[in-house]
């Protein structure tokens, strides 16, 4: 029904009851919001809208700087713990200079690179272009995701990791 949805439109807007009132009230409620608005002052903010429980919603998830010493062969594995299940579809790795390879990616205990030695630009910001999601598995609350990187210089190196994904609230 039409007025349905006219009183949506002025609950959202802060008026809880429009009956009884006549064409001229209404008009100056109108007047007064616009007046109120050119104030500076907002209309009160409508509810908070409340999604389902299987709604996802984008986060990251980080990991503190890898930090490769000055080595060839050089490893550093770090682990982050989620809170609630997490479906990460995006790995982004920028790292301080080339010479940076991917040794794991696992999820729990499953490994998610088919071979180590993967190169961090497969992962970098110009891969971001990729309108393919990486499709990593889901991650159960309280399960860790470990990634091991390493370097292939003298030099030493840092990276910064993370991942960007859904989480069910």
């Amino acid at each position: 029904m039409a007025n349905d949805y006219v009183d949506a439109l002025l609950d959202v807007a802060g008026v809880r009851e429009v009956a009884g009132m006549d064409d001229e009230e209404v008009g100056a409620m109108v007047k007064r919001m616009a007046r109120q608005k050119m104030a500076g002052q907002a209309p009160p903010s409508p509810m908070f809208g409340v999604t389902a429980r299987e709604v996802l919603r984008r986060a990251p998830l980080g990991f503190p700087q890898f930090s490769l010493a000055a080595a060839i062969g050089a490893t550093n594995a770090q682990s982050a713990k989620v809170s609630r299940k997490f479906h990460p579809d995006r790995l982004l790795i920028i790292p301080s200079a080339a010479g940076i390879v991917i040794d794991s990616v696992k999820i729990g205990d499953e490994e998610q690179l088919l071979t180590s030695g993967v190169p961090v630009e497969l992962y970098g910001t110009l891969a971001l272009t990729d309108s393919l999601p990486d499709n990593f598995s889901p991650v159960p609350a309280g399960l860790d995701v470990t990634i091991t990187l390493r370097n292939t210089t003298a030099g030493a190196l840092t990276a910064l990791v993370g991942f960007k994904g859904g989480v069910e609230r």
